[in-house]
Parts: structure tokens; sequence; C-alpha cells
């Protein structure tokens, strides 16, 4: 009996915990990239993955990845992008628990800018209410031919802005 005791206690304090520091250390991980210049809320723009890209587990090198750690500790923050692209896009946001709570990609908003804001609290309706305070935001942009159009995709992806006004 004690046995069983302490592997549901491990079973579930991991379930709880992995989520959380895994999250956590990701947060700490690029607020350290960006010492000296990004800071929260400021997007972080990594190169295109290729076969020594391990920050995280199996990048997919056909995309191109655009990161916001968004601190809505002081109030809501406001997320626009205007990709203007055909091809596959979208902006996903992860709670600190790494739950995802919202995606919108390109066939949801077409060729028209996006303009979010998200909230800690349902403050206003229009608003994104986060599950959390700490919010992960995952921009991804299709590369179909690393040949042809990068500047195209790498205009699309730096249209992401994430400030608190």
């Amino acid at each position: 009996m004690g046995v069983s005791a302490i592997a549901i206690a491990v079973h579930f304090s991991a379930v709880w915990a992995v989520p959380r520091v895994m999250m956590w250390k990701l947060f700490d991980s690029l607020r350290q990239s960006a010492d000296g210049a990004p800071g929260p809320q400021t997007p972080v723009l990594p190169p295109l993955a290729d076969a020594t890209a391990r920050r995280v587990v199996m990048p997919n090198p056909d995309l191109l990845y655009g990161l916001c750690v968004l601190d809505l500790e002081r109030g809501p923050v406001i997320v626009r992008a205007d990709p203007k692209l055909s091809t596959y896009w979208s902006i996903a946001l992860y709670s600190s628990n790494s739950d995802n709570f919202f995606v919108l990609n390109d066939r949801e908003a077409g060729q028209r800018p996006v303009a979010l804001r998200i909230s800690a609290t349902a403050d206003q309706p229009e608003s994104i209410v986060a599950p959390s305070k700490k919010v992960l935001l995952l921009m991804r942009v299709l590369v179909p031919d690393r040949a042809h159009g990068m500047d195209v995709l790498e205009a699309a992806r730096s249209s992401l802005k994430c400030s608190t006004s």
C-alpha cells in the first residue's frame, strides 16, 4: 500500500509540475537569450531551424517561428500582426502550464490584419482571457520554398508586435 501511495503521489506531482517547469524554463531561456535586447512583450524571431536547432525538440525546418512572452501582471497585452500571406501561418497562445488556449490561422483571418487583446481577467468582452498571468505566443509561418520568397515570409513574421498599449 505504501509503494502505491508513493507512486500515485509521484505521478500526480509529475503531471502537475513538469508542464509548469518546462514553461518556466522556456520563459527564462527566452529572457536570457534576449539579454540586452527583448524583454516581455518583445517578439523573438529565431533563425529558420536546421539540423543543429534543438531549443525545441524536433523543430519543423519548414516553419519560421516568432515568440512573445506576454506578461499580463500589469494588464492586458495587445498583439498585432499583418502577415499578408496566402500560405499557412498561425498564432497560438499557451498558458504557463503549457495548455494551448487560443489559435488563429490564415483560414480564419484571411488577408485581414490581426489585432488581439489578451488579458488575465474578463474585464472587457473583446478580450481573450488567459488562464495564467504569463503566456507564450507562438507564431508559425510556413516556408514552402527556401530558395524563393524568404523576404516576404520574414516580413510576415516581423509584422508580429506585442505591446501593453
